[in-house]
């Protein structure tokens, strides 16, 4: 398969999930902060805080699930925070299907989303909830770091261009 075009890979999946997509600024046992309101697009040339039709949150994820690893004895941190942007469906969000947009990265955070996630919602009529997060250690989720890596290696000889060997 040839592409005419390299863009950066989308990642979208579908889910009926009721509990995640409520509109209540409420907690729950899942680790979600409450929704708040946000502006669809996180950099904007218009500035000041109209027009925020989107809603953001941090879940607090384990930094370790159980059975799956250890969190090592000299981590301080047993959590890692994880940003959340939805634009809600217009009308029963809690019943709607959800779809998320992920940035393919590498390292990128979900701002370059942001445009996708508008058109998308508004090609569907509103008829969906439109989820996407920066994940990885990207944007504003937790940062990620290994000392121990960085100490060993003098990074990529590539810098920040990625190349098929690594």
């Amino acid at each position: 398969m040839k592409f005419r075009r390299v863009i950066p890979f989308i990642v979208v999946v579908t889910a009926h999930v009721s509990a995640s997509s409520s509109s209540s600024g409420s907690s729950s046992s899942i680790g979600l902060n409450g929704w708040y309101p946000c502006s669809e697009s996180t950099f904007s040339d218009e500035g000041g805080s109209a027009n925020q039709d989107a809603e953001c949150a941090v879940y607090t994820a384990p930094l370790c699930y159980p059975g799956i690893c250890e969190n090592p004895a000299f981590v301080t941190t047993t959590t890692v925070d994880i940003f959340v942007k939805r634009i809600a469906a217009l009308n029963d969000s809690k019943t709607a299907t959800n779809v998320w947009i992920m940035q393919g990265g590498p390292g990128a955070s979900s701002t370059a989303m942001e445009s996708t996630m508008v058109e998308l919602h508004a090609r569907l009529d509103g008829t969906v909830n439109v989820y996407t997060m920066d994940h990885r250690g990207t944007g504003r989720s937790t940062l990620l770091d290994c000392v121990a890596a960085q100490s060993t290696t003098t990074g990529s000889p590539w810098g920040s261009g990625i190349d098929t060997a690594e």
